[in-house]
């Protein structure tokens, strides 16, 4: 083909044709949407995404035109915004370049967000008074977040960085999706329930998502790419033996471990019949013969702890696995097991062998380990080997010599109803785990939203285990933050806040053990010094001398006794006497005294009677006047009289009288009787 009739264009070429397009056919519009993905550029410059229901497109708003923007855009606010259709030729992403945006109305998203947030609030469930301190060192933490994300990657590394030692204990969820918050919450009620053990009888809500994977910080980080050993096998039934800790010295399984290496070495496969006899007999009957000699403390002769045993098989986890035939020896434990599907038998061995060692450790008041860290697991592969490894089991209490009580034939009684048996209880308050990380990675706010449910917000609520929320990026704000004890900005920053660094802890340790060591030595000298010092004491170096003083001053005191004595007796003499003489005195000066006083208020009452004698008088005289001049005979004798008719009264008038009328006048000196003969 002749290229000189082709038209070539550059990639920029076509992007910048392509933006012109766009910018001319559609031209500016107003467009109504939800902010998503909000960044504000050290520039002034804003981006973000403008959504609704079916879609979405990229948005840039340049600092020239948001200064007049009278809000702060923030993800899930709904707004109207001016903007023309472009193109960014450098990435020939398609794009609005906003010029006017105005507040629309917030989201939904925003506006449940919001809602849930003040009903928490009122509930009290942000108050900080209910928030619980973290622990200074937890040995174990709980990480509720995906098992597949960078989040418990991140967790992971800057724990056993910071702490090599520590347990992590992962329950696995979905972080995204319309069943992660319940997820997310199951799991975090599921570590408060059960800790390092695993499930305990679940209802029928309970989902398996919630099933915690251990982690040790030697396994490998890379959680989905690593090669899982056979018990991680589904559908096949296990051949499992384990021991008590003090029933094989370890001394003698290192030897028969580096013995079957050298055996290993020198042997290939397949195996004949013969090499498989002779493995058989260098290493799995030698450990045999050893536990069944019966060597250590062989806790599980004790019935009640034998019991306990059978009970936690037999009831304990038990809807993640099919217990077959099993027996429980004086010092270890032979039993066959078949995991359900999804459940794995190193996590039900773990379990039982967590739940009976802390049960057995607080039924005899020890401490430490119980059993062994390995267990023996073989598979059965077929009927036959089944026949054989039940046989062993029922034969082994006749060959071992013992005689056992618990254990169990494959087909149960029809009154062992194992599905309807109780939980064994876990002690209220007893939380193996000390700390939980809830969280995952970064995101748009639909991606974060399961943390922004009110089912998760009142699991972190009800944990009695301090949590750390660490949801996305240092700008994402989700109720989980508020609701949690502690906020972490990133789950890296939240495995920084849980555990310091062992580094740190240990420079602090020394720090402390040189000041003891000092004060200690500081101590002992200032000891040394008062010793010597006492050492070359007189007291020391001449204690002879030192008592003959002290004999000399009894004999001394002893001689000049009698005198002491004679002095006190004449000193308390002579002090009676002169008392004597002091009260005589003070005697007979009081009765002058006393004389002189009497007489003198004999003088003084005598002389107040005549007194008061006196104003009497002169009162009675004062009154006897007054009276005097009060009498109306008084007034008689002036000349007046006063004139009464027959009833007594008083005649004041003439209109009181007629003739006829019998008056007596009374005078100073008498009454007279008269007749009214005429009224004048």
């Amino acid at each position: 083909m002749n290229n000189s009739k082709r038209q070539i264009y550059t990639v920029s070429e076509v992007n910048r044709k392509a933006r012109m397009v766009l910018e001319g056919g559609v031209g500016e519009v107003w467009v109504e949407g939800e902010l998503s993905r909000v960044t504000v550029h050290s520039s002034g410059h804003w981006y973000f995404t403008l959504k609704d229901e079916g879609a979405a497109v990229s948005c840039a708003m340049f600092a020239r035109d948001n200064v007049r923007v009278g809000f702060i855009p923030k993800d899930g606010v709904k707004v109207l915004l001016l903007g023309r259709a472009s193109l960014f030729e450098a990435s020939g992403k398609y794009q609005l370049i906003a010029s006017e945006m105005e507040e629309a109305g917030k989201g939904s998203l925003q506006e449940q967000f919001e809602k849930l947030k003040a009903k928490l609030q009122a509930e009290g469930l942000f108050d900080a008074s209910r928030k619980k301190p973290l622990p200074l060192l937890p040995r174990k933490i709980g990480v509720v977040t995906s098992p597949t994300g960078a989040a418990i990657r991140d967790i992971i590394n800057v724990l056993t960085r910071r702490f090599p030692n520590i347990e992590i204990l992962l329950a696995p969820v979905t972080v995204q999706g319309p069943t992660a918050a319940k997820s997310i919450a199951a799991a975090i009620a599921y570590l408060n329930r059960v800790g390092q053990a695993s499930r305990l009888s679940p209802g029928k809500d309970d989902k398996r998502d919630a099933c915690p994977t251990f982690f040790h910080p030697h396994f490998p980080l890379e959680i989905h790419e690593r090669k899982m050993p056979h018990w991680t096998q589904e559908g096949v039934t296990y051949f499992v033996t384990f021991r008590l800790v003090d029933s094989i010295p370890q001394s003698k399984l290192n030897q028969w471990a580096n013995d079957r290496e050298i055996w290993l070495k020198n042997h290939s496969e397949p195996y004949s019949d013969v090499e498989k006899q002779e493995y058989h007999q260098l290493f799995s009957e030698k450990v045999q013969d050893w536990l069944d000699a019966g060597v250590g403390s062989c806790l599980l002769k004790k019935p009640e702890v034998a019991k306990l045993v059978a009970d936690s098989f037999r009831k304990f986890d038990g809807d993640r696995y099919d217990l077959g035939e099993w027996v429980i020896m004086p010092n270890h434990v032979h039993l066959l097991v078949t995991p359900k599907a999804g459940c794995k038998l190193k996590e039900i061995l773990h379990s039982w062998k967590s739940f009976t060692a802390h049960e057995i450790c607080k039924l005899n008041g020890m401490d430490g380990q119980v059993w062994q860290h390995e267990s023996y697991d073989h598979i059965v592969r077929s009927p036959e080997q089944l026949v054989h490894f039940e046989n062993y089991i029922h034969a082994n209490p006749e060959k071992a010599g013992v005689k056992v009580e618990q254990a169990s034939r494959l087909s149960p009684g029809k009154d062992d109803k194992r599905d309807a048996c109780p939980t064994l209880p876990i002690e209220k308050g007893t939380l193996p785990i000390d700390l939980l990380i809830v969280g995952r990675g970064g995101g748009s706010i639909e991606d974060l939203w399961a943390f922004n449910e009110e089912i998760v917000a009142r699991a972190i609520s009800a944990s009695e285990i301090p949590v750390i929320s660490a949801v996305g990026h240092e700008i994402d704000f989700t109720i989980a933050d508020f609701v949690a004890d502690v906020r972490a900005p990133t789950p890296s920053a939240a495995a920084e806040l849980a555990v310091r660094e062992k580094a740190e802890l240990e420079n602090e340790i020394l720090l402390y053990e040189r000041r003891l060591k000092q004060g200690l030595k500081s101590m002992a000298q200032d000891f040394r010094l008062r010793l010597n010092r006492a050492a070359h004491s007189y007291v020391f170096r001449e204690p002879s001398a030192l008592v003959n003083r002290y004999l000399l001053r009894v004999e001394t005191l002893k001689n000049r006794l009698p005198e002491l004595l004679k002095y006190s007796a004449n000193e308390r003499r002579r002090r009676v006497e002169n008392a004597n003489v002091r009260m005589v005195h003070l005697l007979r000066s009081g009765s002058q005294q006393a004389h002189q006083r009497v007489d003198e208020l004999g003088m003084r009452l005598e002389y107040r009677m005549r007194r008061k004698a006196e104003i009497d008088r002169q009162k009675l005289a004062g009154l006897e006047s007054q009276l005097r001049m009060l009498n109306p005979l008084a007034v008689l004798g002036r000349g007046y009289s006063l004139t009464r008719k027959a009833d007594g009264s008083v005649v004041r008038s003439v209109a009181h009288v007629k003739p006829g009328d019998v008056l007596t006048t009374q005078a100073a000196d008498g009454k007279i009787v008269s007749t009214v003969t005429e009224i004048g």
